[in-house]
């Protein structure tokens, strides 16, 4: 610090300033990502009621810290669609259908939430071969007769409009006689997103504890979430 004339001089603070800038980017992304999320709070408040409000706010306050966490300029904190964000709401919708969700005050809770972001973001955009290899194999091991066509446009739709409940569970049955714990390279490639094997573990046990919970009650999970994804935003009439 130094004076000139009557002016008190501060040498600027290049490091102080690079970090501020940083910090601006990332809580702009906040902004951009979460936008789409707080519509959503006030129409999971209607169709779920007060418990639907808690979890619309929990999802935004986990996209948020989720953000804040990554590396400035990573792809992965690129502006979420409505349908995307529709897609993980959906999802969390038919876990609390099922009476499978964590409790609410439970460090799992927001685990969930972002593990379904997260996982979402990974295979959307993710350029680690093992990553994208994984999420292909995944869609093509579904029963089922497919061409190699149909395998590429689902994997074209998800990329588009994120989660649905059979994307889902083509990762999670696969992942059920292929771990995660097997596959360092998968593993480095998740890693970026901040998700690893236990998350993955714990959206594996919460879909297939909903799906259980679902058929035991007569209800087919893909039909329960059909009609809630209905109800999110992003969804074309």
């Amino acid at each position: 610090m130094r004076l000139e004339g009557h002016l008190l001089i501060q040498p600027i603070d290049r490091r102080r300033a690079s970090s501020e800038r940083s910090l601006g980017r990332r809580l702009l992304m906040v902004c951009y990502s979460v936008v789409p999320a707080v519509g959503l709070v006030l129409l999971s408040s209607i169709v779920l009621g007060q418990e639907g409000f808690h979890l619309g706010v929990r999802t935004v306050r986990t996209t948020a810290d989720t953000i804040l966490s990554r590396p400035v300029g990573s792809r992965s904190g690129s502006r979420a669609s409505a349908k995307q964000v529709g897609a993980v709401m959906a999802l969390l919708a038919v876990f609390q259908d099922a009476g499978a969700l964590p409790p609410e005050d439970s460090p799992d809770a927001n685990r969930l939430i972002k593990a379904l972001i997260q996982f979402q973001s990974a295979f959307m955009k993710s350029d680690n071969q093992a990553v994208r290899q994984f999420f292909h194999d995944a869609l093509a091991a579904k029963p089922g007769d497919q061409t190699g066509d149909q395998i590429e446009a689902a994997i074209e739709s998800f990329r588009s409009d994120g989660w649905t409940s059979q994307s889902l569970e083509a990762m999670v049955d696969y992942a059920a006689t292929h771990p995660l714990q097997d596959r360092p390279e998968l593993q480095a490639g998740l890693g970026f997103y901040n998700v690893g094997m236990n998350d993955f573990d714990l959206l594996s046990r919460t879909f297939r504890t909903a799906r259980s919970l679902l058929a035991a009650q007569g209800q087919d999970l893909h039909q329960v979430y059909d009609a809630r994804r209905r109800e999110m935003p992003g969804v074309t009439h």
